[in-house]
């Protein structure tokens, strides 16, 4: 979906973003990107999804029974980080698609801070994003060691 901004204090409707697609850099973090021309082609229409790398984590809307047999959250994952690249990447891995729907609109609340609460001795982002490397990135994992 497009995200729709709300203010943080009144609700207000901010405007809308832009139609762009998932994608992430090689610290693992999640990054909005344009629409590649191919991608632009391949869809044909304005109206049609296009084919996303990767999805927020607060956008991710999934089939019950696919995310089932994709086994669900990884259970070595804690509290918050990274889970949308793992979900994204098992999706893509595993026979699925990830698609941006132009016409779908969700409201969002960007936070001022972190509503978890965090563990001082863990960074829980990190621990998150080295398991992520390890199970889904094979050879590729050396870009994320790099940055860390």
């Amino acid at each position: 979906p497009v995200i729709d901004v709300l203010d943080t204090e009144t609700m207000e409707y901010q405007g809308n973003g832009y139609f762009a697609v998932g994608g992430f850099d090689w610290n693992l973090q999640f990054n909005w990107h344009s629409v590649p021309e191919h991608e632009n082609k391949r869809r044909g229409h304005s109206w049609s999804p296009a084919w996303s790398p990767t999805m927020a984590g607060g956008l991710f809307s999934i089939d019950k029974e696919f995310f089932e047999r994709l086994g669900t959250y990884d259970s070595g994952f804690d509290i918050w980080g990274a889970e949308n690249l793992e979900l994204s990447f098992k999706t893509w891995m595993c026979g699925g698609t990830l698609e941006i729907v132009p016409c779908s609109h969700v409201g969002h609340i960007f936070r001022k801070r972190s509503p978890y609460k965090w563990r001082s001795s863990v960074n829980v982002v990190q621990r998150n994003s080295v398991r992520l490397a390890e199970v889904w990135l094979d050879d590729y994992k050396k870009y994320y060691y790099q940055r860390i």
